[in-house]
């Protein structure tokens, strides 16, 4: 006879977390049975997961079995809003059947553009979250606009470094000086603190942390720089300039890698501490040490968030950032740097997943920022095109994540809008 679960020792497979997009953890999951889960462990062979994963995934077991995941399709035969008394369960042939019957009623009265399938990052596995991309693109429905989470940090870093990649996090370890700005590690990046700890420990390296209010990683690091909300660039700025008026900078390194060093030199020379001060609220005297402390530091890496994404000026703000490694020449140094991301370095061809080959890029493309405005009829947003009548929601949950909610919930509340919502759980949106 088979042993019981108490006895026998789970099978391990290997996986990779289908949330964490900073870190993309490697996993080893307990397989309990073909149905059935157990605990999560970061991957030991994995030297930057080194068998350390955040507690959320550890428990993944739990999100995965919980009694309240919806396991059938739902149709909804009560009044929006109610919860999920107001469904009732139905078969997948006729949930599909269904969804198929109304985009085709929208698409034959209102045109294709009608049809928008809504989508983001909450599941991260490539043909999970893009193949939505394929059916829109086949289809020609409305085409999405992708202004959510990182479209603001990213386009700082591109200016900043030119492509999506940066520093080994392993080597966070061998660094001297090292700066979380604009993200909460002891949180979301548990294997950044792991690599912090080893080089507080060994090396004696000083941590950073540069954030508008007290976070848990704030709470541990050596200095918390609590600057005003979206000043970020301000107090780059003041850095920069310590870092040329005090011979912090590295004129050969700029002159071989930079733009135009000489014209932010010119630039920073007016953006004093004092005059920072004033504008990110961080006393002077503290933006002269940090930027003292970072000059005198060639293995100073900077680990970027994705904070700079949540202010107007989050592109410029990060840009800023990234001009610091390069004005000291850290870059040039094992240990030293920045990293926002790694994902350059995966060259995957996704084509065949989101049919790169069918997209017409002279359909409408509609900003999931303004999903509010867009159901409601705002010209601005659906120009001389037809209302959203039909949609197809998946891995996001506008109703929570929108701005302007009050405007996103009249919108989703039209008796003539059909809503199909991907989801695994009675989310609001759902």
């Amino acid at each position: 006879m088979p042993l019981d679960n108490a006895q026998q020792k789970p099978e391990i497979v290997h996986s990779a977390c289908p949330h964490d997009c900073p870190s993309t953890c490697a996993l080893e999951v307990e397989r309990l049975s073909p149905t059935r889960i157990g605990r999560v462990h970061g991957a030991k062979a994995n030297p930057y997961t080194a068998g350390v994963v955040c507690a959320k995934v550890a428990r993944y077991a739990e999100r995965q079995h919980h009694p309240d995941r919806l396991a059938q399709p739902m149709k909804r035969v009560g009044d929006k809003g109610v919860g999920i008394a107001a469904f009732k369960p139905i078969s997948w042939e006729q949930a599909l059947d269904e969804t198929a019957e109304k985009f085709l009623r929208a698409e034959q009265q209102w045109g294709a553009e009608s049809v928008y399938p809504y989508f983001y990052a909450g599941t991260m596995g490539l043909v999970q979250r893009d193949g939505i991309q394929r059916l829109r693109h086949e289809k020609k429905y409305a085409r999405q606009k992708s202004t959510i989470c990182v479209a603001l940090s990213d386009a700082g870093w591109m200016a900043g470094v030119g492509i999506m990649r940066g520093v080994d996090a392993r080597e966070i370890a061998d660094s001297d000086l090292i700066v979380a700005w604009g993200t909460n590690p002891v949180s979301t990046q548990v294997n950044v603190m792991t690599h912090v700890s080893r080089a507080r420990k060994e090396r004696g390296a000083k941590f950073y942390c540069v954030d508008p209010y007290r976070n848990p990683t704030a709470e541990i690091a050596d200095h918390h720089i609590m600057l005003r909300p979206g000043t970020d660039a301000a107090l780059a700025l003041g850095m920069m300039h310590v870092l040329f008026a005090e011979g912090y900078a590295d004129r050969a390194y700029m002159a071989r890698h930079a733009d135009d060093p000489a014209a932010l030199e010119a630039h920073v020379r007016d953006r004093t501490p004092e005059w920072a001060e004033g504008v990110t609220g961080v006393p002077a005297e503290s933006i002269r040490e940090f930027a003292r402390a970072y000059g005198q530091t060639k293995r100073s890496f900077i680990r970027v968030g994705f904070g700079f994404a949540r202010a107007r000026n989050g592109a410029a703000s990060l840009h800023a950032v990234t001009c610091l490694p390069t004005v000291t020449g850290a870059w040039a140094h094992h240990g030293g740097g920045a990293l926002y991301s790694n994902r350059s370095l995966y060259r995957i061809n996704d084509s065949l997943i989101v049919g790169a080959e069918m997209e017409d890029r002279s359909i409408r493309e509609l900003d999931q920022s303004r999903l509010g405005a867009v159901l409601t009829g705002d010209k601005r947003d659906l120009g001389d095109g037809p209302p959203v009548m039909a949609m197809i929601v998946q891995n996001t949950n506008p109703m929570m994540v929108c701005p302007n909610t009050n405007l996103v919930r009249q919108g989703m509340a039209r008796d003539d809008l059909f809503i199909c919502v991907h989801e695994q759980f009675m989310t609001e949106t759902a």
